[in-house]
Formats: structure tokens, C-alpha cells, sequence
């Protein structure tokens, strides 16, 4: 895990993706035109803050990487676990289709997401030159959007999972992630004994992190990076739903292969 910085825009890559040449980042919250409780580099439309400061916000981003500004797939994320393949980019003045994990194989095309404490999940398949990205939330954790992102790579491209790098990007910890009773129940019955729940106080704490990585081993997924970085610890890095009491942006992470 590294920090890099272009143009005043600051993110997290993988030094194994970085060497396998894969454009990709994890993009904190600093170097952007939004004013609070939106500061700075807020990347969604949805939160409050104007479509004019987005959109240059995306420009920021994309210069940062130095890639084309239009060459974007994103879709409106549902806390679900459908999958959404494409070969093009989607154009501004498309509708979003609504999923909460994308692939690609095609050059010069990078997917993108948006995030304040849940899981980023980007992967990249060495073997067959593809990409993927998913969003993971305690319904799409609990659902399998990750595993539903190895299967549609295995069909869609014939990934094989021992031949793909999986990198887990910062997210909500489990110290500043309480869930209630029935949240708690369902994890406790997927994940039986594997340590995803503290109980602390009456509460029970649930480690995001920690599942999407079982998750992705159940899979077949052997190469996994976790970046330990938390977003409600870090928030003045990250935004954070839960730190800002659901006041604030959301964090992009994206993936491509260049062309």
C-alpha cells in the first residue's frame, strides 16, 4: 500500500497491481472544489452537493491518473449483489443502471465507485486481462456481492480464482461498526466460528473487512491484499457515513487496464 500524489489529489494504490500496470486508486478526500459538509473530493451527486462540483471533481481525479475523462462506467450502487459486465464506457447523459459490482476486459475503460465505510473491492485477473469492482455494505457482505463478482468473472472471462489479485481498500473497521440483533444473527449463521463479531457492551461489532475476505477465499481466491485503513479512524482523510452522521461525500476507487 502506497500514497500517491498528482496534482494536489492524494490516493492508496497496491504495489502488486501497480507492477502487474493495472490503473487503480483509492482516492481520499482532499484536492477537491466541494465545500462542507461535502469536503473536498466528494465524487456523488446523490449526497447534496451540485452536479457542477462532481463533475470537476471527476476531472481532478482523472488527471490525476492521467486518463481520458470519458472513458467511465459507474452505476447507482443498491446494497445489492447484481453484477453489471461492460465493454464501453457510460455516457454522461445515460441513465445508471442499478448494481453494486462491475467487470470489464477491455482496454482504456475504468470502473469506478463510490464509498464512505463500505468495502471497496477491486480485482484484477492476470491470466485473462480483466478487472472488477464491488461495493460492500453489511447486505451486500452478508449477500455474497464479492462472490458474485468471482462468478461472473469465471463466466464471462474464464477467470480462473487462483489467477486473481483481490484488493480490500479502506472501509469502516470493526471497533466503529455496531449492528443491530438481526444483522448480528444473519453473521453469526454465515460465518459460524471465524472471529467476524466482537460483543462488546451488549453490542455486537461486525468486521467488514474480515468477511468480504472470507467471502472471497470461499470463492477460490487465494491472492488477497487488505489494506488496513478505517475510514471513520481516518476521517480526515475518508469520508465516513458513520463518523459524519451520514453528512457527507462519498471516496471513488477505480480500476482499469490502460490502453
Amino acid at each position: 500500500m502506497t500514497i500517491r500524489s498528482n496534482n494536489g489529489i492524494s490516493f492508496l494504490i497496491s504495489e502488486s497491481l501497480n507492477q502487474e500496470g493495472v490503473t487503480h486508486g483509492f482516492f481520499m478526500r482532499h484536492g477537491g472544489c466541494s465545500p462542507a459538509p461535502w469536503k473536498s473530493l466528494n465524487m456523488a451527486t446523490s449526497v447534496g452537493d451540485t452536479r457542477e462540483n462532481v463533475i470537476d471533481n471527476r476531472l481532478r481525479l482523472t488527471n490525476s491518473l492521467r486518463i481520458p475523462s470519458d472513458r467511465f462506467y459507474d452505476v447507482w450502487q443498491v446494497h445489492g449483489n447484481h453484477v453489471v459486465s461492460t465493454d464501453l464506457p457510460r455516457p454522461i447523459d445515460q441513465s445508471h443502471i442499478q448494481s453494486d459490482a462491475i467487470t470489464t476486459e477491455k482496454d482504456n475503460l475504468y470502473l469506478l465507485m463510490l464509498f464512505a465505510d463500505c468495502v471497496p473491492i477491486i480485482i484484477y485477473d492476470s491470466f485473462h486481462h480483466a478487472v472488477g469492482i464491488a461495493h460492500a455494505g453489511w447486505k451486500g457482505t452478508l449477500n455474497g456481492v464479492a462472490s458474485s463478482l468471482i462468478s461472473r468473472m469465471k463466466e464471462k472471462y474464464h477467470s480462473s480464482p487462483k489467477d486473481l489479485l483481490a484488493v480490500i481498500g479502506p472501509r469502516i473497521c470493526r471497533d466503529h461498526y455496531p449492528v443491530g440483533d438481526e444483522i448480528a444473527q444473519q453473521a453469526e449463521e454465515k460465518y459460524k466460528k471465524r472471529d467476524v463479531l466482537d460483543n462488546k457492551d451488549g453490542k455486537s461489532f461486525f468486521d467488514l473487512g474480515l468477511a468480504n475476505e472470507i467471502n472471497l477465499r470461499v470463492s477460490g481466491v487465494v491472492d488477497i491484499e487488505r489494506m488496513e485503513v478505517c475510514t471513520f479512524c481516518q476521517n480526515e482523510d475518508w469520508f465516513s457515513h458513520r463518523a459524519e452522521k451520514g453528512k457527507t461525500g462519498r471516496f471513488a476507487a477505480v480500476i482499469g487496464l490502460p490502453g
